[in-house]
């Protein structure tokens, strides 16, 4: 089973930036540890714009990540490493309390496993157990939006 769900969000002002309706990325943690446990590729999606998140993930071990740009978006991927892992789990918010980056991809044997996208607020998980959607909809915020297919 497939599922694509959105963490409920507001933003401020005129911003772009989707934050957590609750104020905070609780979920994060409990939500990527198990796939992360079970994946053996990270890639991380950056705007290029986003100067200081790209200087952390590059300031990571040199070989950590194979660095792909692109015209407005910068990937790095790699193979899962604790150090690495032990950064995704630790140090998913900038100095302002938002979530790092756009994109989060776990990958096992060159298949995707976990994907999330806009900050931490959109995820699609594929071949899903029936106790692993349980599982995510205990972890979730509760108005979250999931679909199942």
């Amino acid at each position: 089973m497939n599922i694509a769900f959105n963490i409920p969000t507001y933003t401020i002002d005129k911003e772009t930036f989707p934050k957590p309706l609750n104020g905070n990325y609780d979920y994060w943690v409990a939500l990527v540890a198990p796939f992360l446990a079970k994946s053996n590729t990270i890639e991380i999606h950056c705007w290029n714009d986003e100067r200081g998140i790209m200087e952390a993930v590059t300031s990571l071990p040199k070989q950590a990540f194979h660095i792909i740009k692109e015209d407005n978006l910068t990937i790095f991927k790699g193979s899962k490493t604790p150090s690495l892992s032990k950064y995704l789990l630790k140090n998913f918010r900038d100095e302002n309390g938002n979530f790092k980056w756009f994109t989060v991809n776990l990958i096992k044997d060159q298949v995707a496993i976990f994907h999330s996208g806009h900050w931490a607020t959109e995820f699609f998980l594929p071949n899903l157990l029936e106790e692993e959607v349980r599982f995510i909809k205990s972890v979730t915020p509760v108005d979250t939006s999931l679909i199942q297919f």
